[in-house]
């Protein structure tokens, strides 16, 4: 398990680093941008043949892709595909390692990481459509040559029902979308449900990150179980993080440690990432009344890094789980 864990955190490393989604600037504050249009049906014909083909606007552009594609390659989107009932013929090693996925991914073939190697072996598996983050405009030509290719940014997403409501027009897969997410209400409800009355009113919770040793205020989005915590169990925010972060559409924004303070909640949800190590007893953590009340949940960055739809439906319960076991034995 441990060397299964290392590639998994290399890999989601490498692809951090790829498209420029955390920068280690060292810099007091820095927030990412606003998200990127989502990609868009703009035309459809019929589906009666898998000759057929539909039109995708995308922030490259209109792209010509099947209407029915048999052979997907894709790049950050594994699960959503997966979630739909269709498997693609390749993926890179540290999606094919997600603990969301283990036992979906078999026949699955591992296309590497987001670089040079991965050419020749998505080549090789003959993809009628290629579907990535497209950090790197020089690899995103060579994929076009080789089947057409939809570009969908890192961050694009950060609601389940959009999500997947777009991979179910992308593919053809409507139904199986809107049935996915009938589902997934039906689980975030029993969640909510097996919470309620446990939380105070008015509770407020945080998710910070030490991400080697820069300090980062998760929002409601991608970053470490943010749109579990927020979106769907509807725990509150600080109101500064509500302001600058959620109700700027921000995924996350890096602090100093000496504001830490000013971004804590009655409870913190707390990751360490790429060999965050954090000192306890410095005078800034130790002086947080969360710290100091022992009202910390630390996520486990195995099962917290992913930010996919199978990863926010499982992470919704773990959360859940996380407040019952606390709240129903030692805060009531």
């Amino acid at each position: 398990m441990t060397g299964v864990k290392s590639k998994w955190w290399a890999g989601l490393i490498i692809l951090l680093l790829v498209i420029g989604i955390i920068g280690c600037s060292g810099q007091a504050e820095e927030t990412t941008e606003n998200k990127a249009s989502a990609p868009a049906v703009t035309e459809e014909q019929p589906a009666t043949s898998e000759a057929e083909t539909q039109v995708i606007s995308t922030v490259n552009g209109d792209v010509e892709i099947p209407v029915n594609p048999q052979r997907i390659v894709t790049q950050g989107y594994l699960a959503d595909f997966l979630a739909l009932g269709v498997k693609p013929v390749g993926a890179p090693d540290y999606e094919l390692e997600s603990p969301y996925v283990l036992d979906l991914v078999e026949g699955v073939a591992d296309i590497g990481r987001i670089d040079g190697g991965s050419v020749e072996k998505i080549l090789a598996l003959q993809p009628d459509l290629i579907v990535t983050v497209g950090g790197d405009e020089k690899l995103n030509e060579q994929y076009r040559k080789i089947a057409p290719t939809l570009i969908i940014p890192y961050g694009t997403y950060d609601n389940v029902h959009e999500e997947i409501t777009a991979f179910g027009e992308i593919i053809n897969k409507q139904k199986e979308a809107k049935d996915w997410l009938s589902q997934f209400e039906v689980k975030v409800k029993a969640a909510k449900d097996s919470i309620q009355g446990l939380v105070k009113e008015g509770t407020t919770f945080s998710n910070f990150s030490l991400f080697g040793k820069e300090w980062y205020i998760n929002g409601d989005g991608v970053n470490r179980g943010g749109q579990a915590i927020y979106q769907q169990l509807g725990l509150k925010a600080p109101d500064i993080v509500q302001k600058e972060l959620i109700d700027q559409d921000k995924d996350t924004v890096a602090i100093s440690e000496e504001k830490l303070a000013d971004y804590a909640g009655d409870y913190i949800f707390l990751d360490l990432s790429n060999g965050g190590s954090l000192d306890e007893g410095s005078a800034v953590w130790s002086s947080l009344d969360a710290v100091k009340n022992n009202r910390v949940f630390k996520l486990d960055g195995e099962r917290f890094w992913p930010y996919d739809p199978l990863a926010v439906e499982a992470q919704v319960q773990e959360i859940a789980d996380m407040i019952k076991e606390r709240f129903g034995k030692t805060e009531n």
